[in-house]
C-alpha cells in the first residue's frame, strides 16, 4: 500500500492532486480564522459535510430515477407484433 502511494506521488498528476488538496486545505484554515478552533469543531464540519454530501446524493438519486420512470412510456422501438393478442 505504501509502495502504491508512494508511485502515485512520484507522478506528475499525483504531485498536482497532493499539492492542490494541500493548497485547499491552507485556504480553509486560513479561512476559518477561529483561533479557539481545535480538531473536535473540525471533525464535526467534516461529519457534517460528509452527511451533507450524502443525502444530496440521495436526492438526486430519487430525482433521476423518478425523471427515468416518467421517460419510460414512450416506446423507442417498433414492434413487429399487433399491440391486441386476439388481432391476426
Amino acid at each position: 500500500m505504501f509502495e502504491l502511494f508512494q508511485l502515485v506521488l512520484s507522478s506528475a498528476l499525483g504531485a498536482y492532486v497532493v499539492a492542490g488538496l494541500q493548497e485547499a486545505l491552507y485556504a480553509v484554515i486560513v479561512a476559518a480564522g477561529c483561533e479557539e478552533c481545535g480538531f473536535n469543531d473540525l471533525g464535526r464540519l467534516l461529519f457534517a459535510g460528509v452527511f451533507a454530501a450524502i443525502i444530496a446524493g440521495v436526492a438526486i438519486s430519487i430525482l433521476l430515477r423518478r425523471m427515468k420512470d416518467n421517460t419510460r412510456g414512450a416506446s423507442g422501438f417498433a414492434s413487429i407484433r399487433p399491440s391486441d393478442p386476439n388481432q391476426k
